[in-house]
């Protein structure tokens, strides 16, 4: 009698685990259509196949190939397709072979009479089960190989459970020879079978909760992302640079660091557009913005912000730097701008730069980001006066060394690369 109860209470598990597989389906074949991620189809088609799987599974009593061998392979194949999917959101690649692992399971067919197969099928299929969940959490979670830099904590909550799952299949794998562990793969005897169905349905709700959650994630970051950057540049637009670059000098102001923040606009922009149309004012804009990029992204520069205004005029905040590296980044801009031209831009293609410079700790107490833009506004316009495709450094703070120069403006210095004076020249 206990038996007998012991059995209805299994098939009671395998049952919600159908209803289970069956809701996460229908949950995200119904965020597919909202979200239009095709990540999504692939997870469903997984639980789908559950949903197959968990159905044949009733009829072992009547059919071993069917119940058993087929029912069982189809959790396998469901593994696939959320390993497949798991690849497809993180940009990952993972080689079609894996669905080599089928083939262990096709040559369960061919065991000799005699052998009793529980052991057997409970082994391979739980290792088989272990090594695609583990492969879908090194995906997740790795930080090595390719990179996958839009990791959230749904993604990250998501990898986690792949990671359990398969730790629990891997375990499951080693206990079957342990007494009472699979007494019959058939009758549904055995602790493992139960407990095994009782993981089932938890991880299939978390999983199709995470699943969908980091889709909506990545879309959410994605929508937020489309609304911070210039749609032609990529760059950021001037609303995302005015709350970045707040944020940043409060910061540089609280540990007291220098820096400067550039103006930078193309020389003669509307005689470009004007005398070779407004494709080439496009791609003007477009290889100054990868300029810009590509000098950015390494040493003392890589915190900076850069951003496109609007128009033809790019900024750029840059922590940390002196008046030296404000050259030397004004030189090697100019420097790629130059390469550029020689490839496929006007030749008058030139850009004129003027940064202010400024050091918290001795910056004046109403200095802002209002005041540091006017300040490079002003070391711009003498940039273009002097002649364009040069640099002018106006400091927001005067060094001791050049006080008292009477016959100059305080608040102003000339960089070398724009006129080669000094101070008190």
């Amino acid at each position: 009698m206990h038996e007998v109860l012991i059995a209805m209470d299994v098939v009671t598990m395998l049952f919600m685990s159908l209803v289970a597989a069956a809701a996460a389906a229908g949950f995200l074949a119904f965020e597919w259509r909202t979200l239009r991620n095709r990540v999504l189809l692939f997870w469903s088609a997984g639980f789908a196949v559950i949903v197959l799987g968990s159905s044949l599974s009733l009829l072992r009593a009547y059919s071993f190939l069917v119940g058993v061998w087929f029912a069982n392979g189809l959790l396998v194949v469901a593994h696939l397709l959320f390993l497949f999917g798991v690849a497809r959101f993180t940009g990952r690649r993972v080689a079609p072979l894996w669905w080599g692992l089928l083939l262990p399971w096709a040559g369960l067919l061919i065991l000799p009479e005699g052998i009793d197969p529980t052991p057997v099928f409970a082994i391979t299929g739980s290792t088989l089960v272990a090594l695609v969940a583990l492969k879908a959490a090194h995906g997740l979670l790795s930080r090595s190989g390719a990179p996958f830099e839009e990791r959230t904590a749904a993604s990250d909550g998501l990898g986690f459970v792949f990671a359990v799952h398969g730790a629990f299949y891997a375990a499951k794998a080693l206990l079957v020879p342990l007494p009472g562990a699979f007494v019959s793969i058939v009758g549904f005897k055995g602790v493992l079978i139960q407990v095994s169905l009782v993981e089932g349905i938890v991880v299939e709700v978390l999983l199709a909760l995470l699943m969908a959650a980091a889709v909506r994630r990545r879309r959410e970051e994605a929508m937020t992302a489309l609304a911070e950057r210039d749609a032609l540049t990529g760059l950021y637009n001037r609303r995302a640079f005015e709350s970045r670059a707040q944020a940043a000098l409060d910061a540089m102001a609280a540990r007291h660091r220098p820096g400067a923040l550039l103006l930078l606009d193309i020389d003669r922009f509307k005689t470009v557009n004007d005398s070779f149309g407004h494709a080439a004012g496009d791609r003007l804009l477009v290889v100054l913005a990868e300029v810009l990029t590509e000098v950015l992204e390494a040493g003392p520069t890589r915190e900076a912000i850069p951003a496109r205004l609007g128009g033809d005029e790019f900024v750029i905040l840059v922590p940390g730097l002196d008046e030296a590296a404000v050259q030397a980044l004004g030189a090697a801009i100019g420097a790629r701008m130059a390469r550029a031209r020689r490839r496929d831009l006007p030749a008058g293609a030139t850009v004129s730069i003027g940064a202010a410079l400024f050091t918290a700790g001795l910056a004046k107490p109403d200095l802002s980001l209002e005041t540091l833009t006017a300040s490079a506004d002003a070391a711009l316009y003498e940039a273009k006066r002097q002649g364009r495709d040069r640099l002018h450094v106006r400091r927001s703070v005067q060094p001791a060394a050049e006080r008292g120069c009477g016959h100059r403006r305080a608040d102003t210095a000339p960089s070398p690369l724009a006129s080669g004076e000094g101070c008190c020249a």
